[in-house]
């Protein structure tokens, strides 16, 4: 049975990691709009994971903003790639559950039963998320100088 305390901390693991990835993603995603015929014709979420920058572009942001050399670069771009799989991989899950859960209608039959799996269900893929994008956070360090970390750490401050 999901409980309120693991659904209070399972939020709030959640949205530590949507603010990361929103962190993460602004400071190296270019802010041009995404070209409205590229787009067209597809869900929401299909057009934003492919407008969304590559795993060499976020890589050459990160070089250019942190001064990496080729080799770490490389590296980064090479992280990027494999955990971005893994990430995408369960928020597609995660997703599905969560279109899947309200899509229930309180009126069918085992409506509680089906809230409370799908919400057990989407617990686990948020916790399973914040692991990945930890993970990720953790693998990009160990590449890092700690003078580049502490650049990296600095907000950006807008330019007026």
């Amino acid at each position: 049975m999901f409980n309120r305390k693991k659904a209070g901390m399972i939020g709030v693991i959640g949205l530590s990691a949507a603010i990361i990835t929103g962190v993460a993603v602004s400071a190296y995603a270019e802010t041009k709009a995404p070209n409205n015929a590229a787009v067209q014709g597809q869900t929401v979420p299909e057009a934003q994971m492919n407008t969304a920058p590559s795993h060499e572009q976020l890589a050459s942001r990160m070089a250019q903003q942190l001064g990496l050399d080729e080799k770490t670069q490389s590296k980064v771009s090479d992280l990027f790639e494999k955990d971005g799989k893994a990430i995408r991989t369960i928020q597609e899950q995660l997703h599905s559950t969560q279109v899947e859960l309200s899509s229930l209608s309180p009126s069918s039959k085992n409506y509680m039963d089906k809230v409370d799996d799908l919400a057990e269900e989407s617990g686990e893929l948020t916790e399973a998320l914040t692991i990945a994008f930890a993970k990720n956070r953790a693998g990009l360090y160990e590449l890092l100088t700690p003078q580049q970390i502490e650049k990296l750490e600095t907000p950006v401050q807008p330019q007026s």
